[in-house]
Protein backbone atom coordinates (compact mmCIF):
# COMPACT_ATOMS: atom_id res chain seq x y z
CA UNK A 1 0.00 0.00 0.00
CA UNK A 2 1.03 3.36 -0.74
CA UNK A 3 2.74 5.74 2.13
CA UNK A 4 2.59 9.11 1.05
CA UNK A 5 -1.23 11.13 0.44
CA UNK A 6 -2.88 12.81 -2.32
CA UNK A 7 -2.92 16.77 -1.86
CA UNK A 8 -6.86 16.62 -2.49
CA UNK A 9 -6.61 20.57 -2.16
CA UNK A 10 -10.48 21.25 -3.12
CA UNK A 11 -11.85 23.87 -6.20
CA UNK A 12 -14.68 24.21 -7.90
CA UNK A 13 -14.53 24.89 -12.06
CA UNK A 14 -15.60 28.35 -12.63
CA UNK A 15 -18.25 29.07 -15.44
CA UNK A 16 -15.67 30.99 -17.66
CA UNK A 17 -13.52 27.15 -17.24
CA UNK A 18 -16.97 25.21 -17.82
CA UNK A 19 -17.60 27.45 -21.20
CA UNK A 20 -13.98 27.08 -22.51
CA UNK A 21 -14.44 22.91 -21.75
CA UNK A 22 -17.85 23.29 -23.74
CA UNK A 23 -15.98 25.64 -26.93
CA UNK A 24 -13.65 22.29 -27.38
CA UNK A 25 -16.31 19.47 -26.93
CA UNK A 26 -14.43 18.49 -23.96
CA UNK A 27 -17.53 16.33 -21.50
CA UNK A 28 -15.48 17.12 -18.26
CA UNK A 29 -16.91 15.22 -15.09
CA UNK A 30 -18.19 17.80 -12.95
CA UNK A 31 -17.36 20.88 -11.51
CA UNK A 32 -15.82 20.31 -8.28
CA UNK A 33 -11.91 18.60 -8.52
CA UNK A 34 -9.24 18.26 -5.96
CA UNK A 35 -5.65 18.61 -6.34
CA UNK A 36 -3.77 15.64 -7.71
CA UNK A 37 -0.27 15.99 -7.11
CA UNK A 38 1.67 13.75 -3.54
CA UNK A 39 0.58 16.44 0.14
CA UNK A 40 2.84 18.54 0.48
CA UNK A 41 3.56 19.81 -3.08
CA UNK A 42 4.78 23.53 -3.54
CA UNK A 43 2.06 26.44 -3.69
CA UNK A 44 1.02 25.18 -7.81
CA UNK A 45 -2.21 22.52 -7.54
CA UNK A 46 -3.14 20.67 -10.30
CA UNK A 47 -6.55 18.66 -11.03
CA UNK A 48 -7.47 16.61 -14.21
CA UNK A 49 -10.80 17.94 -15.42
CA UNK A 50 -10.75 15.38 -18.53
CA UNK A 51 -8.11 13.10 -20.55
CA UNK A 52 -5.62 15.69 -21.53
CA UNK A 53 -7.50 19.07 -19.78
CA UNK A 54 -5.81 20.48 -16.44
CA UNK A 55 -7.04 22.64 -14.25
CA UNK A 56 -3.86 24.39 -12.37
CA UNK A 57 -3.96 26.57 -9.71
CA UNK A 58 -2.28 28.56 -7.01
CA UNK A 59 -2.66 31.88 -5.08
CA UNK A 60 -3.75 34.56 -7.40
CA UNK A 61 -3.98 32.00 -10.74
CA UNK A 62 -5.86 29.38 -12.46
CA UNK A 63 -4.94 27.83 -15.82
CA UNK A 64 -7.19 25.29 -18.12
CA UNK A 65 -5.23 23.74 -20.08
CA UNK A 66 -4.68 20.84 -22.52
CA UNK A 67 -1.28 18.99 -21.21
CA UNK A 68 0.17 15.43 -21.91
CA UNK A 69 0.07 12.78 -18.85
CA UNK A 70 3.19 12.08 -17.02
CA UNK A 71 4.37 9.45 -19.21
CA UNK A 72 5.78 6.68 -15.99
CA UNK A 73 4.08 3.44 -15.47
CA UNK A 74 4.19 1.39 -12.81
CA UNK A 75 6.07 -2.22 -13.01
CA UNK A 76 2.40 -3.43 -13.26
CA UNK A 77 1.91 -1.22 -16.15
CA UNK A 78 -0.38 1.61 -14.44
CA UNK A 79 0.25 5.28 -16.12
CA UNK A 80 0.92 8.80 -13.61
CA UNK A 81 -2.45 9.99 -14.04
CA UNK A 82 -0.97 13.23 -13.27
CA UNK A 83 0.48 16.18 -15.91
CA UNK A 84 3.71 15.82 -17.54
CA UNK A 85 6.64 17.44 -15.34
CA UNK A 86 4.84 17.38 -12.61
CA UNK A 87 6.58 17.74 -8.90
CA UNK A 88 6.25 14.67 -6.31
CA UNK A 89 5.37 11.12 -6.73
CA UNK A 90 3.47 9.52 -9.08
CA UNK A 91 -0.48 9.08 -8.84
CA UNK A 92 0.16 5.09 -8.38
CA UNK A 93 2.22 5.33 -5.73
CA UNK A 94 0.10 7.55 -3.78
CA UNK A 95 -2.96 7.07 -1.84
CA UNK A 96 -6.18 8.73 -0.11
CA UNK A 97 -6.11 8.86 3.37
CA UNK A 98 -9.63 9.98 4.99
CA UNK A 99 -7.86 11.66 7.61
CA UNK A 100 -4.99 13.32 5.41
CA UNK A 101 -2.85 11.62 7.40
CA UNK A 102 -0.16 9.39 5.49
CA UNK A 103 1.93 8.17 9.19
CA UNK A 104 -2.09 6.58 10.50
CA UNK A 105 -3.13 5.08 7.09
CA UNK A 106 -2.44 26.43 -21.97
CA UNK A 107 -5.30 26.99 -23.68
CA UNK A 108 -7.31 29.09 -21.46
CA UNK A 109 -5.81 31.95 -19.11
CA UNK A 110 -9.28 31.69 -17.18
CA UNK A 111 -9.13 35.48 -16.70
CA UNK A 112 -6.23 35.55 -13.70
CA UNK A 113 -3.64 38.22 -14.08
CA UNK A 114 -0.37 37.30 -15.70
CA UNK A 115 -1.28 35.65 -18.44
CA UNK A 116 0.88 31.75 -19.50
CA UNK A 117 3.01 30.74 -17.24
Amino acid sequence: MADRALCLEPVELSGRERSVLRSVAARGSGSSLSCELEAGHGHEHAASVEDGWWLRWWPGRRVLESRAACAIAADGGERCRVPAGHEGGHSFDLAVFPDGDAADQVVADAGWRGGRR
